[in-house]
């Protein structure tokens, strides 16, 4: 599943201040949790520019 740079910056927040966003549908909690985490990692390492998609992640139609 893919999600939008607002959708991470919006879950990065809301782990920073304690809590957890509602997990989307058809998503496992655990894995969804985990990825939040992993989203934190690398906004921290590298700034929140780093969220954002990559020119190459191109939609195939």
């Amino acid at each position: 599943m893919r999600y939008t740079y607002e959708f991470k910056r919006k879950c990065v927040e809301l782990y920073r201040q304690g809590n957890w966003p509602n997990t989307p549908e058809d998503v496992n909690e655990k894995i969804f949790r985990k990825k939040i985490i992993q989203w934190y990692h690398v906004e921290e390492a590298c700034g929140p520019e780093a969220l954002k998609p990559k020119a190459f992640w191109k939609a195939w139609t």
